[in-house]
């Protein structure tokens, strides 16, 4: 059983946390000063060393684990827990005054993966699957695991503009492939980094087809100051509005909002999605608009993966290989975020705590079998070529 800590919200606009059968209030204004100092730190300066990370790590433990002790206890008595962070209530609750909706989206803000007992991030403890996990109102059709190798849909965009810079999305591509090759899965590529293009493609499999959508590339959070140059004259978008930089039919710049997104797919989800980009899990506007990760799940897709800040190429690279790695031998979701957090933290990548991760409220266990299960389908690279035969007439 997961450790389920729920986030609720009273008719007084009071906050409280739930934990199993059990609940304490929260003070609004400490839970404002912790968003803020996140905010300021860990989000617009950017502070990753080891010991400021810890520091805040301690203090976001201490918070949830209160003077009762609800996380430590748990953990000291668990073999294996997931940690479960339902934000169902407060980021989705309505009529809020204006500061009790910003501690309440905040909420999601805050870096949980950073969770510290004082004895190290349980994150790095191997016998504990310690995963926070942003739990969204929003239920998608359950798919049971399938017998059959993985298949990933994979985009990159990289516009031919000078304002952008260049991705090497080709060997990010040929590294999955490699970090797969004992594990073979069916790698569909969508050439053209055009969203349009996608909705083409998607079309042309059945529904249900692809377990993952991998899009790499660029994720800003928009604002008319510092990007309004990459709007078409015309255009205009409102800011704080995450989006992700695509290209159209032609190769040019062009920027994706998550409607943009969910009308490529059509409510046909796969049922992970990885946002390979900066700022795609980050909740901006000091917390009060929902990351593109958690408006996708809104939309309808039911795990979506995405970056809390700007995030080293090397970084992505190492994640997407162990992510893609697990799944594709029969891991649960969870298991293979858990197995690319500990991959960033074994290659000493400073960003590893960046990675965040939102769902809806059913259960996505494994997304297909392990190799070697009976009437496991076969990839098509693993599928041998008929003998040639010779017909005598």
């Amino acid at each position: 059983m997961p450790l389920n800590f729920a986030f609720a919200l009273s008719q007084q606009q009071t906050f409280e946390l739930r934990f199993q059968n059990v609940s304490r209030r929260l003070d609004k204004a400490e839970l404002a000063a912790l968003i803020d100092l996140c905010e300021q730190n860990y989000y617009a300066q950017q502070k990753d060393h080891l010991p400021y990370l810890t520091q805040l790590g301690r203090q976001l433990y201490q918070w949830l684990d209160g003077k009762e002790g609800w996380l430590r206890k748990s953990l000291d008595e668990a073999d294996e827990q997931t940690i479960l962070l339902d934000l169902i209530k407060t980021s989705e609750a309505k009529g809020l005054n204006p500061e009790t909706e910003r501690v309440a989206l905040g909420l999601a803000h805050l870096p949980w993966e950073l969770l510290h007992d004082g004895a190290g991030f349980l994150i790095e403890r191997q016998n504990l699957s310690v995963l926070p996990v942003r739990s969204v109102q929003r239920q998608t059709p359950l798919i049971g695991v399938q017998n059959r190798p993985l298949r990933l849909l994979f985009m990159a965009t990289s516009p031919e503009d000078p304002r952008v810079p260049p991705l090497g999305f080709e060997q990010e591509e040929a590294n999955i492939l490699q970090a797969t090759k004992d594990q073979p899965l069916a790698l569909i590529v969508e050439e053209s980094g055009s969203v349009a293009e996608l909705a083409n493609l998607v079309k042309s499999y059945p529904e249900d087809y692809f377990d993952v959508f991998h899009l790499t590339g660029h994720g800003i959070i928009y604002t008319k100051k510092d990007y309004g140059s990459l709007l078409p004259i015309g255009a205009t978008l409102a800011d704080n509005t995450p989006c992700f930089i695509t290209e159209d039919e032609v190769g040019n710049l062009q920027l994706t909002t998550v409607n943009d997104l969910a009308k490529a797919f059509r409510g046909r989800w796969p049922r992970v999605t990885f946002l390979s980009g900066c700022h795609t899990g980050q909740v901006s506007n000091k917390g009060t608009v929902p990351s593109m990760a958690q408006a996708l799940v809104k939309a309808g897709a039911g795990i979506v993966l995405g970056w809390a800040r700007p995030v080293y190429d090397r970084t992505g690279i190492v994640a997407a290989q162990a992510l893609y790695q697990a799944l594709a031998t029969g891991a649960t979701v969870e298991e293979a975020v858990k197995a690319a957090q500990q991959e960033m933290i074994d290659e000493e990548c400073t960003d590893w705590h960046l990675l965040r991760m939102y769902r809806d409220t059913r259960p996505i266990n494994q997304l297909v079998t392990a190799l070697r299960t009976k009437n496991r389908r076969l990839a098509m690279s693993e599928v041998k070529p008929l003998p040639s035969t010779t017909w005598l007439w």
